[in-house]
């Protein structure tokens, strides 16, 4: 099978559970912009210098690929498609406490002193756009809150995510230790 059907040439896509939506349906562009920020991570992992940062995004990346896949289901369908109610919100890989615990790990080494400028350095400038994308991401996730059942879970996620992605960035530039 190629990846290139044409039949997502009248702008629409299909969602995992069937449906045949815009391309620029909320949930789409959120499931697009949860791409994008992998992709920014998998840039800035490559770059990284400390292995604690490199293992910290690889967790991420696969939750990504996790709420990607769950947000693909519309509501209902997950359920009936066995797709969704696996995954959420019922403790899957997207665990915002996970977050929370990296966050003040790190945080601990690396308390905050003020307003940062991005760009200290290249592996920092790169977590720092990972991060303002993810604020993306987040604004897009509220959207399809706004018209679907979205877990609590995932808006903690996304509001949480910046926020490691801000200190690993400063980790990044500090003294060698995440």
């Amino acid at each position: 099978m190629s990846i290139s059907t044409g039949l997502g040439d009248d702008g629409s896509t299909e969602l995992l559970a069937g449906t045949w939506v815009p391309k620029d349906h909320p949930r789409v562009e959120f499931i697009g912009t949860l791409d994008e920020l992998n992709s920014f991570l998998g840039d800035a992992k490559a770059a990284a210098l400390l292995e604690r940062t490199k293992t910290i995004i690889d967790s991420v990346q696969r939750d990504l690929f996790v709420l990607a896949t769950a947000l693909d289901v519309p509501d209902g369908a997950g359920a009936s498609a066995g797709k969704e109610a696996s995954i959420l919100p019922g403790g899957g890989a997207v665990e915002p406490e996970r977050l929370t615990a990296w966050l003040h790990e790190i945080e601990e080494k690396h308390p905050m002193r003020g307003f940062i400028i991005p760009g200290a350095n290249p592996v920092s400038a790169k977590l720092d756009i990972a991060r303002t994308v993810c604020r993306r991401a987040e604004r897009r996730l509220v959207t399809v809150a706004r018209q679907e059942t979205v877990s609590p879970k995932v808006l903690r996620y996304m509001n949480r995510l910046s926020d490691l992605l801000f200190i690993l960035a400063r980790s990044e530039e500090g003294d060698g230790e995440a």
